[in-house]
């Protein structure tokens, strides 16, 4: 499964957004995920794809968008 993918599947499942409504653009502001959201996908990436996030230095480093997320997701899967 790709990483943009499974972000969006973790999203859908979490919220009442459909998938067709969660785009690279999509704001994480206008997602509205509480913090056991972001344990969800935190615990989805470790699993599906073997990344471990930090989301307290994910947080510092201001991502505003589904896309830079992906982008900060993929740096650290290097």
């Amino acid at each position: 499964m790709k990483l943009f993918e499974l972000l969006q599947s973790q999203i859908t499942e979490l919220t009442d957004i459909e998938p067709e409504d969660i785009t690279l653009d999509t704001l994480l502001d206008d997602i509205h995920l509480v913090s056991l959201d972001f344990v969800s996908i935190q615990v989805a990436l470790k699993r599906e794809m073997g990344i471990q996030l930090n989301f307290d230095k994910f947080q510092r480093d201001n991502t505003t968008t589904i896309g830079d997320f992906v982008n900060y997701v993929s740096e650290l899967a290097k």
